[in-house]
């Protein structure tokens, strides 16, 4: 597993990737070689054009965590309700901007309007509701999200990392 903290050349070592002595260049093919080496190398430089990336995703072969499948296609779908659960957070977008607050702002200002105890647990029902936010988003974004492997399952982590984002933008 790739570890950034760690220095590049034990890494390349230990994949046995270490800097290997210079080779010499193989011989041109002979004249009478020339004729075969195109019907040979035909196949294998298909297989190489090929490189199973270009292979369309088979959706059974999709896994949740753990899969070696490619994760920026996105169709087919395995995990169907990991895209309907997207499309739900999507239907149901707010931004801070466009809810109207002028009545509690009033009623913040207004001296009459709340007690001191309201008033505290307001406050701290805010500053909880602001870190917790922020730390789910986190936790999404920086510990979950990486071993996401399902790319359906992924587009609904990054909607709900952003709508945790909202929450502390409000």
């Amino acid at each position: 597993m790739l570890n950034w903290e760690e220095e590049v050349a034990p890494a390349l070592a230990r994949a046995g990737l270490a800097q290997q002595p210079v080779v010499a260049e193989p011989q041109r093919p002979q004249a009478d070689e020339v004729a075969i080496a195109p019907q040979v190398a035909a196949p294998t430089q298909a297989a190489s054009l090929g490189g199973g990336a270009a292979l369309r995703v088979n959706a059974a072969d999709k896994r949740v965590i753990n899969a070696k499948t490619d994760v920026n296609q996105l169709v087919p779908f395995k995990y169907k309700w990991a895209w309907e659960k997207y499309l739900a957070g999507c239907a149901n977008h707010w931004m801070p901007q466009e809810i109207n607050m002028n009545r509690d702002i009033a009623l913040w200002k207004d001296p009459n309007g709340l007690t001191e105890d309201e008033r505290r647990i307001i406050k701290r029902n805010l500053g909880f509701f602001t870190t917790a936010d922020s730390l789910a988003a986190n936790n999404i974004v920086l510990g979950t999200y990486r071993h996401i492997t399902a790319p359906e399952c992924r587009q609904y982590l990054l909607r709900q990392a952003f709508e945790e984002a909202i929450h502390t933008h409000a």
